[in-house]
């Protein structure tokens, strides 16, 4: 958390202050999991053109978060904050200490571009703090591991009261990014008959993921760890 803050904590740009460094702006030229073009309908419209998958049970549960993905986009355009991002914050992208456990770096910059910071934050919560399970419906949050990463991140960044309210909201937007990817990769892109089925249904995951955050619950829990780290 700490050294996502750290990066965070850099100047902000303005759209043509990244094209003169070298910088991509999410909006226009991708990044952040490509959320932008969720937003715009490249990738709704990828699926509906793959016949293939026609009925497909993920088609209207994709379609109603696409909605709220929309929705949150929008609100949220004129408060949050842009920055430099990393773009794909999951664990396997993070690299550390292995006798301290110290961020040694990030990998995999791929995705890096200068967009909402929270993007970044909420993403890295969702890639790396959920209890490990092979069973694609046991997902629960670890909050001992999600209080971590904001005590370390809220240590280095103070996280303004707009991002702490739509913390969830975004949690479950980079979540339907990733899940969709998933989903398009190994179900559209690819012939689903050469496509082991674990990959295939390797968005299941993230799709319950998703699920467990519409949990009152769930809610009131992150809620609460929230409050606690980010005063």
């Amino acid at each position: 958390g700490g050294g996502l803050a750290r990066m965070h904590a850099a100047a902000g740009m303005t759209r043509e202050e990244a094209q003169d460094s070298g910088l991509r702006w999410y909006e226009k030229d991708g990044g952040c999991c490509d959320v932008q073009d969720q937003v715009d309908g490249k990738v709704l419209a990828t699926i509906e053109q793959c016949e293939e998958i026609a009925g497909h049970e993920f088609v209207p549960f994709y379609k109603k978060e696409l909605d709220l993905l929309r929705r949150e986009m929008k609100t949220s355009a004129a408060d949050i904050v842009i920055g430099i991002t990393h773009g794909d914050p999951f664990a396997d992208n993070i690299l550390v200490n292995g006798e301290t456990g110290d961020l040694s770096a990030f990998i995999d910059m791929e995705d890096v571009c200068v967009g909402p910071l929270l993007f970044d934050l909420t993403c890295c919560a969702i890639g790396c703090c959920f209890s490990d399970s092979e069973d694609p419906d046991a997902q629960k949050l670890d909050m001992q591991f999600f209080g971590a990463l904001l005590e370390g991140y809220c240590t280095n960044r103070k996280l303004p009261l707009f991002e702490q309210e739509h913390f969830i909201a975004f949690m479950k937007l980079t979540l339907l990014c990733n899940c969709c990817w998933r989903f398009v990769k190994f179900n559209v892109q690819s012939k689903r008959d050469e496509v082991p089925e674990e990959a295939r249904n390797s968005y299941l995951e993230l799709q319950r993921r998703i699920e467990y955050l519409d949990n009152p619950e769930a809610v009131e829990k992150i809620t609460q760890v929230l409050k606690k780290y980010c005063p």
